[in-house]
């Protein structure tokens, strides 16, 4: 995070990380199979990158979380695109529930990790210093 935003900004980032960490351990409940298993380990890196994002801490390679910035978007472009195909083609006001709420949850942890794998150099700099 930068150092312009509020206390504000910050409480809202971490309610966001709390709520993200609650969802991913009530998911792991309703794991029933190997690819819930995966999605469940994948969904759990992006939290490891939110944590690092919110604390200013060089966690693994910058690489890494380049690379899986685009894994993360292109997850959440396919669970959102299915979300909205369902709800244009059944016309369910669940399905649109579903669609602006996944938007809301993904696009908050979609810029954080583009801000901690592509604008955050400063906590990569400092990383590299003390290695």
């Amino acid at each position: 995070m930068t150092k312009s935003d509020s206390r504000i900004w910050k409480g809202l980032w971490w309610a966001y990380f709390a709520l993200l960490a609650l969802a991913g351990v009530s998911s792991c409940f309703g794991i029933h199979s190997l690819l819930d298993a995966l999605l469940a380990v994948f969904n759990a890196y992006g939290l490891v990158g939110l944590w690092g994002y919110l604390r200013h801490l060089a966690i693994g390679w910058r690489r890494f979380w380049i690379v899986y910035f685009v894994l993360f978007v292109a997850d959440a472009v396919y669970g959102v695109g299915l979300i909205a195909w369902l709800a244009w083609h059944s016309h369910a006001a669940m399905y649109y529930y579903m669609f602006a709420g996944a938007i809301l949850l993904f696009a908050p942890q979609c810029l954080a990790l583009w801000r901690y794998g592509f604008r955050s150099s400063s906590i990569w700099q400092a990383a590299r210093v003390a290695v």
